[in-house]
């Protein structure tokens, strides 16, 4: 049983014509009949007596279509009142990005989402890009922003930034006064870096396979989970790292100096993804904005 055939007994009932109701309800004479008879076998007996001017309800009739007319009522009130609840509630949105998009780039672009009414809930889940590709893959968030070029099928990957790693020293570190190094002083030096999944890792340790250098070639003394513990270390220097220029904000300029590997190419794409049948609204005018914003005025960092 199902609200159209609740909807075609009661046009039934109400126009005591088969013929009028399937007009008002836009269906054939059979489809109406049909569902009669269904509601007739569900209830085990006789609903409408058939007379030469149309049909009339029998006295069980009667008491279904109290009931009926009942529900319909009832359901039509749940819907009002959900609707009523959506559009109080803020339409909510669930961004995961990883840790350095998140601190550092997202910001720049959830101010100009354009939401109507100007009421958004967002929530922004933070973790490296392996972890969000699965979380993006299960539909637990709406979209995915990370570092590291990851393919699966099951969604689509959009760059929408151009980004290149670069050794960041403390002002007080020697190096200070170079542009850039060699692969030999890269690898001699004490090195911080983010955990496995990290896209500012990956992007490191494919940069060193393509040159044939092993990744435990690096004299790596800490492993930090945030891209700002690391900076900390580095300003007590305590170890060099790669990182995005963009994380080096205008305030803590004076205390870095960034610089390059001369064997080592370190560029990189910082791109959305999404599953195939994303709809949300607020999602898509997210994706909007990305593509939209003029990201190197928005990003300017002298040191780059």
């Amino acid at each position: 049983m199902n609200e159209q055939v609740w909807r075609t007994f009661k046009a039934v009932s109400e126009h005591q014509s088969i013929t009028q109701a399937a007009r008002f309800l836009n269906l054939s004479q059979s489809a109406v009949s049909q569902h009669i008879h269904q509601l007739e076998a569900e209830y085990g007996t006789a609903l409408f007596i058939r007379t030469a001017h149309g049909v009339r309800l029998t006295v069980t009739g009667e008491i279904v279509y109290r009931y009926i007319t009942h529900l319909l009522s009832l359901l039509e009130e749940s819907r009002q009142q959900v609707q009523e609840q959506l559009e109080m509630s803020p339409p909510k949105l669930v961004i995961g990005a990883s840790l350095t998009i998140a601190e550092y780039i997202l910001p720049h672009a959830l101010p100009r989402i354009d939401i109507p009414g100007g009421r958004q809930h967002v929530t922004v889940y933070m973790a490296n890009s392996h972890d969000i590709l699965d979380r993006v893959v299960n539909n637990d968030i709406d979209v995915g922003l990370i570092e590291a070029p990851i393919h699966d099928p099951k969604i689509v990957m959009r760059p929408f930034l151009e980004d290149r790693l670069k050794v960041v020293v403390s002002k007080d570190h020697p190096w200070t006064q170079l542009s850039d190094l060699t692969i030999d002083e890269f690898l001699q030096a004490p090195f911080i870096v983010r955990e496995p999944g990290s896209g500012t890792r990956m992007v490191l340790e494919d940069a060193l396979r393509q040159i044939g250098v092993p990744f435990s070639q690096l004299d790596i003394r800490f492993v930090l989970g945030t891209t700002q513990a690391i900076k900390a270390m580095i300003a007590q220097n305590m170890g060099i790292s790669v990182l995005s220029p963009y994380t080096i904000l205008p305030h803590e300029q004076h205390l870095f100096h960034l610089l390059s590997v001369k064997e080592l190419a370190l560029p990189r794409s910082l791109s959305l993804i999404h599953r195939h049948d994303l709809a949300h609204p607020a999602a898509k005018r997210l994706i909007r904005a990305l593509f939209q914003l003029n990201w190197p005025e928005l990003l300017v960092n002298p040191l780059a």
